[in-house]
């Protein structure tokens, strides 16, 4: 352990906010209909302008099938409730903070979006994203991993930006970004977790916000954003993981028919690689390969292509590509994919994060491994 732990240096930077912000997580979209509940509500409808308080139990109901149908390309916000208990039902979940209801972009329904508090939010995170029976110090590392994640996107505007128009919310409830729970997910170790860390993310140096990344299990190595996704992006780096061949599915093995390989690889590099060209009657080899190359190569009628391993994972789907840490071998008229892991394999291994913490180690140093090149610090 002291070869990959030992070293690291590991900073704290004093808090410079001491004020914790809302999140606006959208946890429901492109709904028919829209029921919420509560006692003593509050609902302000957007379009006129006008608050409505209304005493004991009320349920508000919203029709979306048809109503809001509009010649426009962002969504509009049509109410926000409260409730002076802070507990807000909606399709059977309890839900802490505020609910807005707004029409989804393609205006065929309606989203809502669900403001509380960032801890709140990470209570009812950690039991979704990791196994809320986990050591404490995991779920500590998950709590400033999700809390990292969450802050960046809150702070940066990152989805409005994306889109290119207002969205009114920061974060989906969903694996593109990250999945939530409702109130009564939150169970009293999350709880513990969220707060023991309460304010903490990891940072550039300087405090520069910058989006932190986990995923199920590595196989052995991390990958940094660049070697699967598109852009980089600063203070990754990738790093062995010998921890977590303990925990979860063992290495998989799966095979296929050459051609239907030969096909999606084809798709693959026509799709991602630029400029797009079609890649049609071409006589593919295949080129020596290992689980620590993160890009596939063959030969196309002579021609050398090279295209990422996480793009054929796009292509071929996750079923049949769990990972992006595998290898491919010819044997006949079959390609056999042998590989290691679950997920993206960027950023923070979660089954490796439990070993270490079962190993005794703290959050903090499992953090500094998994990201060496990123800062602690409390930013309320």
């Amino acid at each position: 352990m002291k070869k990959y732990l030992g070293l690291i240096l590991f900073y704290s930077v004093c808090a410079h906010s001491a004020v914790e912000p809302k999140i606006r997580v959208k946890i429901q979209k492109t709904l028919d209909e829209v029921t919420v509940s509560g006692r003593d509500l509050k609902r302000f409808l957007w379009p006129t302008n006008s608050m409505q308080e209304f005493l004991g139990k009320k349920t508000i109901h919203f029709n979306c099938k048809s109503k809001y149908r509009f010649n426009r390309k962002k969504p509009i916000r049509l109410a926000s409730i409260s409730s002076n208990t802070g507990i807000l039902e909606i399709e059977r979940e309890k839900y802490k903070g505020t609910v807005h209801v707004q029409t989804s972009e393609k205006f065929n329904g309606c989203d809502i979006i669900n403001e509380l508090f960032l801890e709140d939010y990470l209570a009812t995170l950690l039991p979704k994203e990791m196994n809320s029976n986990w050591p404490i110090e995991a779920l500590k590392a998950q709590a400033v991993a999700a809390r990292s994640y969450a802050y960046y996107k809150l702070m940066t505007d990152q989805v409005s930006r994306t889109k290119g128009f207002n969205t009114y919310y920061d974060i989906e409830n969903s694996e593109k970004h990250q999945v939530n729970g409702s109130y009564f997910d939150a169970t009293r170790k999350t709880m513990k977790a969220a707060k023991g860390t309460k304010g903490e993310v990891l940072a550039l140096a300087g405090g520069k916000v910058s989006p932190v990344f986990f995923h199920s299990k590595c196989g052995g190595k991390t990958l940094t954003p660049d070697q699967v996704w598109t852009n980089k992006v600063p203070g990754y780096k990738s790093v062995p993981c010998p921890f977590c061949h303990k925990h979860g599915k063992k290495n998989w093995k799966h095979t296929f028919k050459e051609d239907k390989v030969q096909g999606h690889i084809k798709r693959a590099i026509a799709n991602y690689n630029r400029p797009r060209s079609e890649i049609k009657n071409s006589n593919m080899q295949f080129y020596r390969d290992s689980k620590s190359n993160y890009k596939l190569k063959v030969s196309l009628n002579g021609a050398q292509k090279s295209i990422k391993k996480s793009r054929l994972r796009s292509t071929m789907g996750r079923k049949a590509l769990p990972s992006n840490y595998f290898n491919l071998k010819k044997v006949g008229d079959e390609i056999i994919v042998s590989g290691s892991g679950y997920g993206h394999g960027v950023g923070m291994c979660q089954f490796g994060a439990k070993e270490l913490a079962l190993q005794g180690f703290s959050y903090k140093q499992i953090l500094a491994h998994y990201f060496p090149e990123l800062d602690l610090i409390k930013v309320y």
